[in-house]
């Protein structure tokens, strides 16, 4: 939105302090830049098929643009995006941008929604809030996997899947990165992060998209991956009927 470019020069100028000749840091800050645009984008859209107001939809774009704000120096400092490894990119971003300023213009009510939202957007559950911060919250985790659905490449790796997550999987859920032991856990923590999906707008976009078939034909064929499938895609019709 017009009213917002200020926003959008700042956290462009504030990125390119992140630009280096370094090509292992430079790919990440690119992809991250221009993840944040999208998924400002991606928030509008969510925003307007709640029916929110236009401030409403300023904030949910201000809370896209700014989500991710503490990724250029988390892989700049820790050459990594894994939070576990560095630092909670959710609470940290969170923090700096309320020390920047930038959000003077808006109401005390509207920066802890925003700053709620960006604490949120990268957290297994969405702590106990207002209906709004929630509502916030809601659309930043939607808008921010859907993007993440179309750029992320397929994951590589055999299907040395742990029995934990297998099972956790087979009724449904989302899956916890703690659990994670294998590279191909992260296969299913992808398809399980369809149960994570907020507004149908979102889920609509990603089985249109092949997003879901892509993820289901990942798995081999066997009994417990059977279920898994047969389990995914009954709660997702069941969603969209």
């Amino acid at each position: 939105m017009t009213e917002l470019n200020y926003l959008y020069q700042w956290l462009e100028k504030y990125i390119h302090t992140y630009y280096t000749d370094d090509k292992f840091i430079m790919e990440r800050v690119l992809l991250k830049e221009e993840h944040s645009k999208r998924v400002a984008s991606n928030t509008v859209k969510l925003a307007q098929y709640a029916k929110l107001t236009a401030r409403q939809q300023t904030l949910a774009e201000v809370i896209g643009l700014f989500h991710d704000l503490a990724r250029f120096r988390q892989v700049t400092e820790y050459r990594t995006f894994v939070d576990a490894e560095s630092f909670d990119h959710g609470n940290v971003g969170a923090v700096m941008l309320a020390e920047t300023g930038l959000l003077k213009e808006f109401s005390p009510t509207e920066q802890t929604a925003i700053s709620f939202a960006i604490i949120a957007h990268n957290k297994m559950l969405i702590a106990p809030t207002s209906p709004e911060n929630e509502l916030f919250a809601k659309i930043i985790r939607d808008a921010d996997k859907l993007d993440i659905f179309r750029v992320l490449p397929p994951i590589q790796a055999n299907h040395d899947y742990s029995p934990i997550m297998i099972e956790q999987l087979k009724t449904g859920g989302v899956l916890s990165y703690t659990d994670v032991k294998t590279l191909a856990d992260k296969r299913l923590i992808r398809l399980s992060w369809f149960y994570d999906i907020n507004f149908d707008w979102t889920l609509t976009q990603l089985v249109e998209e092949g997003h879901l078939k892509r993820q289901l034909a990942a798995l081999p064929d066997n009994e417990d991956c059977s279920v898994i499938k047969a389990t995914v895609e009954q709660y997702i019709t069941k969603r969209l009927k």
